[in-house]
């Protein structure tokens, strides 16, 4: 194990180069959403607090959401009556051209991306439809910009606000108008059976004593342990917190029966943002004396989470709210007006409330969303490939629940469905190809019929446990040069019912480094 420590940061100082996304100087981007075809938009500079530009685009026309990636190289833009995902190209300074991803048979409500499987979701609505279309975003393919699949099972009620997991195995849709339906999970990782069905189907059970209330916003955990929908009704909102682990919603007020969401008393949120941690959220609220509120969750006793407002800024009609890749700044939209502006982005110290700046924004207004550059992922881990069958089905290799991968810590990784509880654990740097062979590699020449090594197996260990399944910890060094780095792993285990060499295999897990 101490040789694959030092393997990672030889690997990864060979490889650093500048982040385009500057550490404390993120570039944020503000969209709107008004009126004609050519919608202003904005981009700030989030260290001196300073406006880079804005411009009208047709591009940036009705933005319902915007999300960085390749390392805040490229933005991605939803847009509604337009349908379609636009994409610029940042440049450092700019966006140097703007471009049509993909052209949507209805508006697309909200964008998500897999950086593991360089793909997008967005959510199509027409009258009669709402459905999760997933879309090509690897630029280097010839496809890039395509349609790769849609849901077929969502259509009928509201829909509009949803999250994309961060490993892109799941996506959160509940109904538009959450008393009238159920919160829902739908399976998005297309390596499993389940693919693009709704696994996950049930009510939010304070939503539906409460009566008329919309879904504002979704979140999901960086640890894709916890769902979270900010709703509100007339006067109330709530936040209705999942627990996947626990397949059940948590109550935060078991004194008063039956299930009970995190309460915003006397004021209508409008938009959340989720610490990276998940110890606390933000939420914007839509009122003339706008404000936002921190949310701070206690897991083990939700009774003790506690609601702040940071009464000290000053954002009438406070509209998207959003964090900094580490969590420790804000950023909000507000407009003097509800309708008309001006508009202004306001800077704030996430733990205080504290305002570190303002940025004018001159006649926008609407500003519905605001999306952080982000120069490196916050510690993920998604599947590829496929593995084989054994005993008890195809293996499985997951995060143990509520892990991810970080720097300085180590990461915990499940092996299931092992017939003997033995396995081993296959890790390297590259899942193209290993000692001269093109991954993935077939293993019918060892005995493992229809059986692939999908990862580079640069250091294998064996892990033992018991019922089904075992864990194995892969320490992660404490070096900055691993943020944003990748690894591939592989799980082996010992069946003798699996074929002539008695090993079946699993689907590989690409893991990204992070904090």
């Amino acid at each position: 194990m101490l040789r694959l420590r030092a393997r990672l940061v030889l690997i990864a100082s060979s490889l650093a180069t500048a982040l385009v996304a500057q550490a404390g100087n993120e570039v944020v981007f503000v969209g709107s959403s008004t009126s004609g075809s050519t919608d202003l938009h904005a981009f700030a500079q989030t260290g001196p607090g300073a406006l880079l530009y804005t411009a009208p685009s047709s591009y940036t026309d009705n933005v319902s959401d915007a999300v960085w990636a390749d390392t805040g190289r490229v933005l991605y833009v939803a847009q509604t009556l337009q349908s379609r995902v636009s994409v610029g190209q940042w440049n450092g300074q700019q966006i140097a051209a703007w471009s049509t991803l993909y052209t949507a048979p209805g508006a697309c409500f909200g964008v998500g991306h897999d950086p593991a499987r360089k793909r997008l979701w967005t959510l199509v609505t027409s009258p009669t439809a709402a459905e999760l279309h997933c879309v090509n975003a690897d630029p280097a393919s010839a496809g890039y910009g395509q349609g790769l699949a849609q849901t077929s099972t969502l259509s009928g009620p509201i829909r509009e606000r949803w999250a994309l997991a961060p490993s892109g195995n799941f996506a959160v849709v509940p109904y538009g108008v959450v008393n009238s339906g159920p919160f829902q999970i739908v399976d998005t990782d297309p390596a499993s059976p389940t693919f693009l069905q709704v696994v996950v189907s049930a009510p939010i059970p304070a939503a539906q004593s409460l009566g008329f209330c919309f879904a504002f916003d979704c979140k999901v955990s960086l640890d894709e342990q916890y769902c979270y929908v900010l709703y509100a009704g007339a006067g109330f909102s709530g936040i209705a917190v999942y627990d996947r682990a626990a397949g059940a919603f948590v109550d935060f007020d078991a004194a008063a029966g039956g299930q009970q969401d995190f309460a915003l008393a006397g004021i209508v949120g409008n938009s959340l943002a989720l610490s990276p941690d998940r110890s606390f959220a933000l939420v914007s609220t839509a009122s003339a004396s706008g404000r936002v509120v921190r949310v701070d969750f206690d897991y083990v006793a939700p009774g003790n989470s506690f609601a702040t407002s940071f009464a000290n800024l000053s954002i009438p009609h406070a509209q998207a709210v959003s964090l900094s890749p580490d969590g420790a700044r804000g950023a909000v939209t507000s407009t003097a007006q509800q309708v008309a502006g001006p508009g202004k982005l306001v800077l704030f110290d996430a733990a205080t409330g504290v305002e570190l700046a303002t940025v004018a924004l001159g006649s926008m207004w609407n500003l519905y969303t605001t999306a952080w550059q982000d120069g490196s992922p916050n510690g993920t881990f998604a599947t590829f490939g496929a593995g084989c069958s054994g005993s008890f089905g195809e293996p499985a290799l997951a995060p143990a629940i509520g892990e991810r991968p970080r720097i300085g810590q180590n990461f915990a990784l499940v092996a299931g469905n092992l017939p003997l509880n033995l396995a081993v654990v296959a890790v390297g740097f590259s899942n193209v190809a290993t000692g001269g062979l093109l991954l993935p590699l077939p293993l019918a020449a060892v005995g493992m019929g229809g059986c692939s090594l999908l990862v580079d197996p640069l250091v294998t260990a064996t892990i033992s446990g018991s019922g089904g399944s075992a864990t194995f910890n892969l320490p992660i060094p404490n070096d900055p040069l691993l943020f944003g780095f990748p690894a591939y792993c592989q799980a082996f285990p010992l069946d003798p019912g699996a074929n002539q060499l008695g090993i079946s295999a699993s689907h590989g897990g690409l893991l990204t480094i992070g904090l």
